[in-house]
Formats: C-alpha cells, sequence, structure tokens
C-alpha cells in the first residue's frame, strides 16, 4: 500500500481519486457508511453545476469512481497511526496495515448534550434524513444554531405537524436557507434557547427549555441534537499539531507530522462545506502522491 485515507468522506473520496490519478495505490478506511455525513442530505444546492442533489447518490458516484481508479476499501476503524522505518503503521481495531503516506478525511463526530443518553433510539435523535419519517404529522423540536441544525429544521418541516428549533446562539446559515426558515409556516425558532432536560416514560414525551432566562414545557414526539460536531483525531500521534482540535496543514494539506495530509471537516479551515473538502481532498491526494513518489 502506498498512501492510506483514513475516512471516506467526500474530501477522502476526492483524494483517492486524484492520487489513483497520479498512479499510486490507495487503500480508504472507512468505520461507517462512504459519504460521510454528506451521504445523509437530501438536497443539496450549493455543489458546483449541480443545481439539486442527492447526498447518498452523490458521494455513491465518487466511490464509484475511485473504486474504477482502483481503490481498495476496508470497513474497519482505525485506532492508531504510527511511523515506523520510513512507514506508516495503521492499526485497526483487528490487523495492521503499512503505507507510505496518510490523508487524514476522518471528519467529525456529532456532539450531544449530555443528559439524553436514556432517550436515544426513544425519541432523541441525531439525523433528521434517517429518522424523520418516524415522526410525520408530529411534534418535534431540533437543537442547534449552526447551518445543520437549519437544515434539519427544514427538512423536519415537511413531515412533522410542529417543528421547534431550539437555537443557542444566533442562527449560522446562508441567506437561501434562513429565508426558507421564515416562510416554513409550522417552524417556530426559540432563539436565545437551551434544552436542558427530556423527560418521558417509556419514550419522550417533554423536553425542557431555558428561553431567555424563563423555563419553558415543550410537549414533543421527538428531538433531534445538531448541536455541532468535534474532529476525530484521537487515533494520530502527538507530533500532529492541532487548533482547538482541528488539524492543523499547510498549502499541500500536509500536517506538522511529515507524510500525514489532512482534508475536510478535520482540518483547522474556516469553511466546512461539501466543495471546500472536495477542494481539499484533490490537494492531499496530489500531494501525497508526489511525496510518496520522491520517497523513492
Amino acid at each position: 500500500m502506498q498512501i492510506a485515507i483514513i475516512g471516506g468522506g467526500v474530501g477522502g473520496l476526492t483524494s483517492a481519486i486524484y492520487a489513483l490519478r497520479a498512479g499510486c495505490q490507495v487503500t480508504i478506511f472507512e468505520q461507517y457508511g462512504y459519504g460521510g455525513i454528506t451521504a445523509t442530505l437530501t438536497d443539496i444546492e450549493n455543489y458546483p453545476g449541480v443545481p439539486k442533489a442527492n447526498g447518498f447518490d452523490l458521494t455513491q458516484q465518487m466511490l464509484q469512481q475511485a473504486k474504477e481508479l482502483g481503490a481498495k476499501t476496508i470497513r474497519k476503524k482505525v485506532v492508531s497511526v504510527v511511523e515506523k522505518d520510513n512507514h506508516f503503521v495503521i492499526s485497526t481495531t483487528k490487523d495492521q496495515h503499512v503505507a507510505d503516506a496518510v490523508v487524514v478525511a476522518s471528519g467529525t463526530r456529532r456532539n450531544n448534550l449530555g443528559f439524553e443518553q436514556p432517550f436515544v433510539g426513544k425519541g432523541v435523535s441525531y439525523c433528521a434524513t434517517c429518522d424523520g419519517n418516524f415522526y410525520s404529522g408530529q411534534v418535534v423540536a431540533v437543537a442547534g444554531s449552526g447551518a445543520h441544525a437549519v437544515n434539519e429544521a427544514l427538512y423536519l418541516a415537511n413531515l412533522a405537524r410542529k417543528v421547534y428549533l431550539v437555537a443557542d446562539k444566533p442562527l449560522k446559515a446562508d441567506q437561501l436557507l434562513l429565508d426558507k426558515l421564515e416562510n416554513a409556516s409550522n417552524l417556530e425558532v426559540l432563539a436565545d434557547s437551551n434544552v436542558v432536560e427530556v423527560n418521558g416514560q417509556d419514550k419522550l414525551q417533554q423536553i425542557k427549555v431555558m428561553c431567555n432566562g424563563n423555563l419553558k414545557d415543550l410537549d414533543v414526539d421527538g428531538l433531534f441534537v445538531a448541536v455541532g460536531a468535534s474532529p476525530q483525531t484521537e487515533f494520530l500521534p502527538d507530533t500532529v499539531a492541532k487548533e482547538k482540535g482541528y488539524l492543523v496543514v499547510d498549502a499541500t494539506m500536509q500536517t506538522t507530522h511529515k507524510g500525514i495530509f489532512a482534508c475536510g471537516d478535520v482540518t483547522n479551515g474556516n469553511l466546512k462545506q461539501i466543495v471546500s473538502a472536495c477542494s481539499d481532498g484533490a490537494k492531499a491526494g496530489w500531494y501525497s502522491a508526489k511525496y510518496v513518489k520522491m520517497k523513492k
């Protein structure tokens, strides 16, 4: 193996395509499903050249393209990356692999509220496109204030009778999304608010919201948690520098550890978008291939 890519989201898949086209052998390690968070999105409207796309279809096309170019895929969790004898040893939960260079495209994991665990799968979810259909015609809430939370709320507004968007901060999303939010008649934004408690018997029945300093009870059938995400970097050596948990990279997408590159949401870039992850992935794939060839 020449290049190991850890993570099969859009950044990792693009990296694989560019490294393969540069003549390198590539193996993609993915713990969950290929396509990452993008694969869970139903309506993508900001990918250049594609006015509207389904995330699953888009990422499957990327995966197929990488496979046709010769990419090998391994569905295992990577637990450590260690440099040894001028190579990198990638350890999974079951075995070890050796590579000449590594591209980290592990993305982020969604944060939780810290107290909702007893109701996960019983009214609490982290993915509207996965579980939204269970709440058709019912009342649901979304906790969060970023673009992901807004997207979740808009998706649910097409299914649920009533949607509360519990936002602890000013909403941060494209104006187009904010306009859609404004026009959704069954969607109510609770600004300067936090979900502080979840209650129910065998399933979620009520959430307590601190809204502008006042405690408010909301009877809901479902709660979708979208309160940001944290980078998945725990498997990397300490020689890889981080900034607020995100990997620091240079113009070639190389980290502070020579031979380890990174792309997408796991890096310290400000724009967390599909197109920027693809751009990062293209550079990481091309420059990691160049690095491998210079080693020989």
